[in-house]
């Protein structure tokens, strides 16, 4: 275990539902419901899945931004699932978000120099000129200028203000970072800039990364593991290569659905039927056996467990690793550009 920086045992948040004219609770929306992750030390763990399915949630209840309903959260062998007031401040030195929308999680009246800076300031690391010092040594490892210090969100563009943020996220030298879909706002060209400096601030500052998106080129680009979400449970994680060896139905659904640059491969994705289940009142046993073709009576009924098949694999699935799933145009793909026989 000494090499695992984050642990959550049976991790859940759950959202009230209320109505009436007294405002009741007459529901709940199961938004993460029991997950069972390890994060460990100077690696990237993504983590993908549909919209909707918990991901940023899961991300933000790790960081105590909103506290879970139950389970617990480890940070360096530390349960902090109950932490208040000093000594969780004191953790959150070490533990980061960057945000989805960067125009959005900075102040539009602050210039960069204050926003970046503020961490410093409230937490007494520093002030005044080597406060200043401290904001323009980061924004140089991010590809920003002095010239830039005075400047306000709004003078950046989409890719700068990513930027920003990330160089706000490290000013008090965190170990763990939320990377919370960091680049589904900037075009492609800034996206490849933003994730390999992020990569390269991984390595210099020997940050350990949990990376959410529902992008899987960028999550295989930038991870060391994978897991994959579906409607507020984990049901896979993975050491490998995704496009080549997904065991989970769903993670093999989620595949076949990337587009492909080559128009030979085109037009054999596995389309899923039916909708996604309410996560007000998910059915019960496995989540996914409504829109699972391999579906079979013990999947309505009982809940398969995140269990590890060999070759650090952990698939939920009461069938894992007994499942011919064919191959998907994508994976013929990664074949091919590998000169691996198809």
């Amino acid at each position: 275990m000494s090499d695992t920086l984050i642990r959550t045992e049976n991790l859940k948040k759950h959202f009230p539902l209320t109505g009436g004219v007294f405002r009741k609770i007459i529901g709940k929306v199961h938004a993460v419901d029991g997950v069972n992750l390890d994060i460990k030390k100077g690696e990237t763990l993504g983590v993908v899945g549909e919209s909707g399915c918990g991901k940023t949630t899961l991300g933000r209840t790790i960081l105590r931004l909103i506290d879970p309903t139950s389970g617990k959260i480890f940070f360096e062998n530390e349960d902090i699932t109950k932490l208040k007031g000093r000594a969780l401040r004191k953790v959150r030195f070490n533990m980061q978000i960057v945000f989805q929308d960067p125009m959005a999680s900075l102040d539009p009246r602050v210039t960069i120099k204050n926003s970046i800076g503020e961490p410093l300031v409230v937490n007494g690391v520093a002030k005044g000129r080597k406060m200043r010092s401290i904001v323009l040594d980061l924004l140089q490892k991010v590809g920003l200028t002095e010239d830039h210090l005075n400047r306000f969100p709004h003078e950046f563009s989409g890719g700068q203000r990513q930027r920003i943020c990330i160089a706000r996220a490290l000013a008090l030298n965190p170990k763990f970072v939320v990377m919370d879909e960091p680049t589904s706002s900037t075009d492609v060209s800034v996206q490849a800039q933003t994730l390999n400096l992020m990569k390269d601030l991984q390595d210099e500052f020997d940050l350990t990364y949990m990376f959410i998106s529902h992008n899987l080129s960028v999550v295989k680009h930038m991870s060391d593991r994978l897991a994959v979400m579906y409607l507020g449970k984990v049901v896979e994680t993975t050491p490998h290569d995704i496009f080549k060896k997904p065991l989970h139905p769903y993670s093999f659904a989620l595949v076949s659905a990337v587009p492909i640059p080559d128009p030979q491969f085109a037009g054999r994705a596995q389309i899923l039927s039916g909708e996604v289940p309410s996560p007000i009142s998910p059915p019960p046993g496995c989540r996914f056996y409504p829109r699972c073709i391999f579906a079979q009576d013990i999947c309505k009924v009982e809940d398969p467990i995140l269990r590890d098949i060999g070759d650090g694999q952990l698939v939920a699935c009461h069938f894992a690793g007994e499942l011919d799933f064919g191959k998907s145009a994508q994976m013929e793909y990664a074949d091919a550009v590998d000169g691996t026989p198809a």
